[in-house]
């Protein structure tokens, strides 16, 4: 949660600042990078895999969010988004640690998230969603629900997972987004058609609603009245997420109109993607030699 907040607040920051010119976004962008950006995938998988691996009776030690089913579902393909638009925008074509062949890796762990949530995580919050399952491949109540009973499980169907559905398919969007973008960068041997600069903005967007999403999630389910705050504070609705979430992507907001250009561009073929990049390829050369 730390990084997600560091994220959130750097990306935010520079986001809703004029960086045309600017060194110190390059400066914040680096420390972004390098610092907080690798220690915030490692250490959010490893979380990952101690969420869904939970006992049941420690449930209460954690947010709602963290339901095992939820973890599953929906994190592991947040997770794969998160680290592919962390490479995109920062390391792919930019250092020799990752030159532009990594683009096809890259696209295919996109291509893996997107199938991923068209069948597990659809299915996982879906059935949830509807009242028609529990998301649990066939567990009973008590093995599959934290608190154990149906009652317990009344939390998570209808409003948490109607709102995960409903993320999970933008993030399944934004995957297809990705790959395109790694198609381009593998089909030209690098940024010749898509700029870096158009590259690594749709990136940052990228992580900035993922960061938004996430840390409002957590915002609004933690329950606080199990450490001394009065009963209200324990949420029973989960739409009380969505103001925060709305909150938190302002600087997504205003960047529609980009984003639309962008989309626009990139899904209309490689002649339209390379008009729109014409005036930002000065980014891509000439890069310092020991970056090549």
């Amino acid at each position: 949660m730390y990084c997600a907040v560091a994220v959130l607040v750097i990306v935010m920051f520079q986001m809703l600042r004029k960086v045309k010119g600017d060194s110190l976004h390059v400066v914040v962008g680096k420390i972004l990078s390098y610092t907080i950006a690798p220690h915030y995938v490692l250490v959010g998988c490893v979380l990952n895999y101690y969420a869904i691996n939970m006992p049941l009776v420690d449930w209460k030690l954690a947010p709602p969010a963290s339901d095992w089913r939820l973890q599953i579902s929906y994190i592991v393909p947040f997770a794969i988004n998160t680290f592919v638009a962390m490479a995109m925008g920062f390391w792919l074509c930019r250092y020799r640690f990752m030159p532009a062949w990594m683009a096809t890796p890259l696209k295919w762990l996109s291509g893996v998230s997107i199938a991923f949530w068209l069948t597990v995580g659809l299915y996982q919050t879906g059935s949830q969603a509807f009242g028609i399952g529990l998301g649990s491949f066939g567990l009973p109540v008590e093995k599959s629900v934290p608190g154990g009973t149906a009652d317990a499980q009344a939390f998570f169907e209808g409003g948490l997972n109607l709102i995960v559905v409903f993320v999970g398919t933008m993030q399944a969007g934004q995957d297809l987004v990705a790959y395109k973008c790694l198609a381009l960068v593998e089909a030209a041997g690098g940024n010749a058609d898509l700029a870096w600069k158009d590259m690594h903005k749709w990136a940052m967007i990228d992580l900035t609603y993922q960061a938004g999403v996430i840390f409002s999630l957590f915002l609004a389910f933690f329950p606080y009245c199990l450490y001394g705050l009065p009963d209200w504070t324990c949420i029973e609705s989960p739409f009380y997420a969505a103001p925060l979430i709305s909150v938190f992507l302002i600087p997504v907001m205003m960047q529609v109109t980009w984003i639309q250009k962008f989309l626009t561009a990139l899904f209309s073929g490689t002649d339209a993607i390379k008009a729109f990049s014409k005036p930002n390829h000065k980014w891509d050369t000439p890069l310092p030699k020991k970056t090549q």
